[in-house]
């Protein structure tokens, strides 16, 4: 963990106005998501036809740079290829210097942003005026965007009009129309005495050489159009195929943005502009600039495109929905990352265009609740990255020696790790409240029970109550090999107990193997991919005995390392390969499990019992189960309160709830608000993970919410005894 990070993310988490601004979007966000999801039925294979024109432009990319290059010149523009941010600068510098360039009006870009371009100009006494609203408040604030699409969204109205009352030399009020006419007046006449004008591009498009500028303001045009030179600066990753390909991604790119059916403005602009509507010979500059430059900056992007585990972020389209849905984000907002991309797509990106010493840090922010993946229009699976960039750190540097001694010298042996549980349940006992909590920890444990109370370690581990179930009693039942992991063997084994009670309950033979351990998600979330894989083989070997039918987890965390990792962990692994594709088809959730089984007797459901339902991030984006704990609910009589962004994560995830506590509370405290807005008094998961979370933040909160596993739930109503 890095201590500057955790000073960034306190005085965030610390900052009111921050706060206030965050919160006041998640309030606007509301309506946005609900007419997304009105607006965007199809939005599963527009992403998919997204996915493909990306994927077939990145692969064709340097033939496609040669087309562009070829059809742009074609069309009377200037072309230059930036190797890196100096280079890209000192190009379009000589370009303004060779114009006698004053004034520059600029449209919104985060590669300029990237580059430090407007820095760069203004250094040699260049007037840069930034013209998109937002990014005219952080320049006004010296300060850089916040998020991709809204670099303003951590200012309050009120610290705006503070900004736009210093720039302007009026008292403004903090009122957003008249926030927007201020802007209006004082923005208006730059693009009438600019020299040159500066954009971005969302799409370069190979076929005709045209630069296609998406924005939700006017400035995009009038940036474009009116200044007798424009220049693009582009990232080589913008570039695509055709203008067929370019229609695919506007019927999506501002419904991910801001919930809009379509854009507000498109600007295609093809070589310099020519008119022939006076005198009937084309000249120059009719209706548009006389001189068009394209820079098209690498900066890192070629080292990206070479790499097999990272081209895929080169599909990114900036669309910010990955932002808009990070739990992280939410609560610290873009500038706490540091650099200019911010979130999950913005540490991969920040790796390769910064250095991969800048965003090992920020790698450590990612919650692996994978909500970025599941928004993403071009579906690029940013959590692969992020795992697959931390072991990249760990092979070259290594693990710190906490971790190397956690992950390879305790985790990876489950002797070794009773053994430190025993020794913890020993040393716990004054902290440890009549009720079998604990409320608060001394220094340097003290950050832990901050934000939530966590159970005491019990006396007796799961493994030692059920002995007597290591192997399934013969019979025609269904064999369902019991996986415990971490949480449930060490924090809540009444749990397990009730677990298999129910499946007894449901006509199955239950049974605990001996000799699993813990399944390494702790240690391959955290780079360690050599302890996750001697994990694999230990898990595996021990999960064979019996011979299951199933294999049934409470933890999807579990389950996902069980069902999908343990797969590709040990792909290239002679004889480890089959043996874990059979496992992985035997694994079951819970809830999963319990509806494909049958109850032995008749049962008495619970009529009409209120509650609500919190989804598991693993299990519903990694798993893909959402309807199954409902209708399992539902089958047993509970009427379901249904629980607003009842996907979203509750903090515990990743090292973040070790490392930053504080951050995890930041997350955890808006999912409880969420909780108690329902009015239920029994909050359902199925996730132990996810209860020890919840039941430990309720706990602080001194709230008499319950918080239940589904096992826990079915238990209540069946025979007494396993």
């Amino acid at each position: 963990m890095s201590r500057t990070m955790r000073k960034r993310l306190h005085q965030a988490l610390t900052n009111q106005n921050l706060q206030t601004a965050l919160q006041r979007r998640r309030l606007l966000a509301r309506p946005f998501r609900h007419l997304a999801a009105a607006t965007a039925p199809d939005f599963e294979p527009l992403s998919r036809e997204i996915h493909r024109v990306k994927e077939e432009a990145i692969a064709s990319l340097p033939r496609l740079i040669e087309q562009f290059k070829a059809e742009a010149i074609k069309s009377g523009a200037h072309i230059f290829e930036a190797r890196d941010a100096r280079s890209a600068n000192d190009y379009v510098l000589k370009v303004a210097q060779q114009h006698n360039v004053k004034h520059i009006v600029k449209s919104k870009s985060m590669l300029t942003e990237e580059i430090e371009l407007r820095e760069h100009l203004e250094k040699r006494g260049i007037e840069v005026r930034e013209t998109d609203i937002g990014e005219w408040i952080v320049q006004l604030a010296g300060e850089r965007p916040a998020h991709i699409v809204g670099p303003a969204m951590h200012k309050t109205t009120e610290q705006i009009a503070e900004l736009f009352s210093k720039a302007t030399g009026q008292k403004v009020e903090p009122d957003p129309q008249v926030l927007l006419n201020v802007s209006r007046r004082a923005l208006r006449q730059s693009y009438i005495e600019a020299d040159m004008g500066i954009s971005g591009a969302n799409m370069a498009i190979a076929e005709t050489g045209t630069i296609a500028v998406v924005t939700n303001e006017g400035n995009g045009c009038m940036s474009t159009t009116l200044p007798p030179v424009y220049v693009a600066v582009v990232g080589y990753e913008k570039i695509i195929s055709s203008w067929e390909d370019a229609m695919a991604i506007l019927r999506l790119l501002s419904r991910s943005t801001m919930a809009l059916k379509m854009p507000v403005y498109i600007s295609c602009i093809t070589g310099p502009s020519w008119s022939n509507a006076i005198s009937g010979v084309a000249q120059l500059g009719g209706q548009g600039p006389t001189e068009v430059h394209i820079v098209l900056v690498d900066n890192g992007r070629m080292t990206m495109w070479e790499s097999a585990d990272f081209k895929e972020a080169l599909y990114c389209l900036r669309c910010g929905a990955c932002l808009n849905n990070c739990p992280v984000f939410a609560s610290v907002a873009g500038q706490t990352y540091g650099y200019i991309y911010q979130g999950g797509i913005g540490t991969i990106l920040t790796a390769f265009l910064h250095g991969a010493d800048k965003a090992e840090e920020l790698a450590n922010l990612c919650l692996g609740c994978m909500a970025c993946q599941k928004v993403c229009p071009a579906r690029i699976d940013i959590p692969r990255m992020i795992k697959r960039l931390k072991a990249e750190f760990v092979e070259k540097r290594g693990l710190s020696l906490g971790r190397r001694v956690t992950y390879g010298r305790i985790l990876k042996h489950p002797k070794r790790l009773d053994r430190t549980v025993k020794l913890g349940a020993y040393l716990q006992r004054p902290f440890v409240d009549k009720d079998s909590m604990i409320r608060n920890l001394p220094y340097p444990l003290n950050s832990l029970t901050e934000t939530i109370s966590l159970p005491a370690l019990p006396a007796r581990p799961l493994k030692t109550r059920l002995e007597g179930y290591r192997l399934p009693n013969s019979g025609t039942r269904p064999r369902v090999a019991f996986y415990a992991g971490c949480v449930t063997e060490y924090a809540y084994p009444n749990l397990g107990e009730d677990v298999m009670r129910v499946l007894r309950e449901y006509s199955a033979e239950p049974y605990y193997p001996a000799g699993q351990a813990c399944c390494g998600a702790p240690a391959l979330y955290a780079g360690d991919v050599k302890t996750a894989i001697s994990l694999a083989k230990t898990n595996i070997s021990a999960l064979e005995e019996g011979e299951p039918d199933y294999i049934v987890t409470v933890c999807p965390g579990c389950a996902v390392l069980l069902k999908k990792e343990y797969p590709e962990l040990l792909a290239n692994k002679l004889g480890w390969s089959e043996r874990a594709n059979r496992l992985a088809d035997k694994v079951r959730d819970f809830s999963q499990l319990i509806l494909e089984l049958a109850p032995s007797a008749e049962k008495k459901p619970q009529m009409g019992k209120k509650v609500t339902y919190h989804d598991p991030c693993h299990l519903k984006r990694g798993l893909d189960i959402q309807s199954e704990p409902r209708q399992l609910l539902a089958q047993e009589g509970f009427e379901l309160v249904e629980l607003f962004d009842a996907d979203t994560c509750c903090g515990f995830g990743g090292q973040v709830v070790l490392d930053y506590p504080e951050l995890s509370g930041s997350i955890l405290k808006r999912k409880l608000d969420e909780i108690e807005a329902t009015g239920v008094d029994t909050v359902v998961t199925n996730c132990v993970a996810c209860v020890l979370q919840l039941r430990g933040g309720l706990d602080k909160r001194r709230s008499k919410i319950k918080v239940v596993h589904s096992a826990e739930l079915l238990a209540q109503q069946a025979k007494p005894g396993i």
